[in-house]
């Protein structure tokens, strides 16, 4: 299949495509095929596509459980690629599902790994960091970093890709009609459960707005759903349609994120506020100023198991960054409310998740922004990355 040098990536999630794609552009930079596993963004940048990435992103014991022999016929896929004599190594990222298991792989093939993204050790299953001694890391944030050192790991600290080259500048005025985002997740099946919630909460808005408009004349907010990739836009309008007995209203509608990160944050900061997933959009959103609220209805199986043995009660990245930062003095506490849905019982969490979608300043999440983007302003380039992996 290979008969020229290669560099195995594995991204399982868009989150992962995003990190990927200067990745990619580095390694094809220096001569090197890149091949494997990742989206539009990393296969835009050079990366030749070994496995359908559609079919990777899951969330949750309960998703994974279904779909569990389809995926081990994908990795077993990469196996392949990696034991090939032509791979001369491994970045991974993120995806611990695939991405340990090739990892072990790879150190007993004596083959160089690269783990960009790799699992939150400081939340839950310390183990892990065992199984990572003497694997290049590259994490996002300094508190990982640190929590790595600890555990006798060693991690380079990459700079965010989402950050801007300057200074955090807020966006201009917002149009005369803002717009209220939806970002329910990139992984279809969680997607789905909290685009039920997100909707409802949409609903309720409207349904007030319109009833102050009739007495006040006041403006009301568009939604928009937004779809990580292209493929689950006609995923979420089908069951928009379905909500909403047939036909979608002319107040909601779906729109791809930007893929350009520029354009995306632009895209964020006009925004009259946002309702996301946990993940990595949610950084993303508090780094381009947009007030955020982030809440999830998660499935029944991985509920009980966070429940039992996740570590931290905290969930959105940016309020986790917040907590971690050093100079707290003139840093915000919190960067957004955050709820995690009881799978049988979420409605009863509408009335409040509206309340603090309404109620979400846009001042305090640009001063939010500010903190985050000066947290964040270290690390090296994936370009610096690629060149020691590469030597």
């Amino acid at each position: 299949m290979m008969n020229s040098p290669f560099v195995l990536f594995c991204a399982g999630e868009d989150s992962g495509d995003v990190l990927g794609e200067r990745f990619v552009v580095s390694v094809v930079a220096r001569g090197l095929r890149a091949c494997g596993s990742g989206g539009a963004r990393m296969q835009a940048a050079g990366l030749e596509p070994i496995v359908p990435f559609e079919e990777l992103p899951v969330s949750g014991f309960g998703d994974v459980l279904p779909r569990y022999f389809r995926l081990r016929r994908l990795y077993v896929r990469l196996v392949k690629a990696l034991k090939s004599p032509d791979c001369v190594g491994l970045i991974a990222i993120d995806y611990p599902g695939f991405n340990m298991r090739l990892n072990a792989l790879a150190k007993r093939l004596q083959k160089r790994v690269l783990y960009v993204a790799p699992p939150q050790v400081w939340a839950w299953k310390q183990r892990r960091a065992k199984e990572l001694r003497g694997t290049d890391l590259a994490v996002l944030f300094e508190f990982e970093r640190a929590a790595y050192k600890t555990l006798a790991c060693q991690a380079t600290l990459l700079r965010h890709p989402f950050l801007p080259d300057g200074e955090f500048m807020p966006a201009g005025e917002t149009s005369a009609l803002p717009s209220t985002l939806l970002l329910p997740g990139s992984r279809k099946s969680q997607a789905l459960r909290n685009l039920r919630l997100y909707l409802n909460v949409a609903c309720q808005i409207h349904d007030a707005q319109m009833y102050d408009a009739q007495i006040h004349d006041a403006l009301q907010t568009n939604f928009v759903v937004v779809a990580a990739r292209a493929s689950l836009i006609p995923v979420f309008e089908k069951n928009m349609a379905q909500f909403f007995a047939g036909k979608i209203p002319e107040w909601i509608c779906v729109k791809l994120a930007p893929p350009n990160i520029a354009k995306r944050r632009e895209f964020y900061a006009s925004a009259n506020a946002a309702l996301a997933s946990p993940g990595t959009v949610t950084l993303e959103l508090a780094l381009s100023g947009c007030p955020l609220v982030v809440a999830t209805i998660p499935d029944v199986l991985t509920y009980i198991m966070g429940d039992l043995f996740v570590k931290t009660k905290i969930f959105a990245m940016p309020n986790i960054l917040l907590k971690n930062n050093t100079s707290k003095e003139t840093c915000p506490q919190k960067a957004c409310e955050e709820y995690v849905c009881t799978p049988w019982a979420w409605r009863n969490q509408i009335d409040e998740i509206q309340k603090a979608l309404q109620t979400a300043n846009k001042n305090s999440a640009r001063q939010v922004a500010e903190s985050l983007t000066q947290i964040l302003s270290a690390g090296v380039s994936a370009e610096s990355l690629v060149q020691s992996f590469i030597a």
